[in-house]
């Protein structure tokens, strides 16, 4: 499955796969929480295992928004609870 994802900066369109998005994912949540990338999984739970804050969660927000190119509600906060769940939301928003 392959989903399009719009460049606002430069108009350009460029593909990401599912696979992309959570490689991006896991390597973004490690480098946030100063783990090393093998520990954080999709099952990871944000706050449980991951221990993110609201400060975390707009760090990662606004990361795979800028990175990534893509618009996500506010109200899909909420929504996060695993890694897994944000991969999900990432390319519902990305069409």
């Amino acid at each position: 499955m392959v989903y399009i994802l719009r460049n606002i900066k430069s108009d350009n369109i460029f593909m990401k796969s599912i696979d992309e998005v959570n490689t991006y994912l896991l390597a973004e949540v490690a480098k946030i929480k100063s783990l090393p990338v093998e520990s954080v999984t999709l099952e990871s739970h944000i706050l449980y295992d991951l221990y993110f804050d609201s400060v975390d969660l707009i760090d990662l927000l606004t990361s795979i928004e800028y990175d990534l190119h893509v618009v996500i509600d506010d109200d899909e906060l909420d929504k996060f609870t695993t890694l897994a769940s944000v991969s999900q939301t990432i390319l519902r928003f990305s069409k």
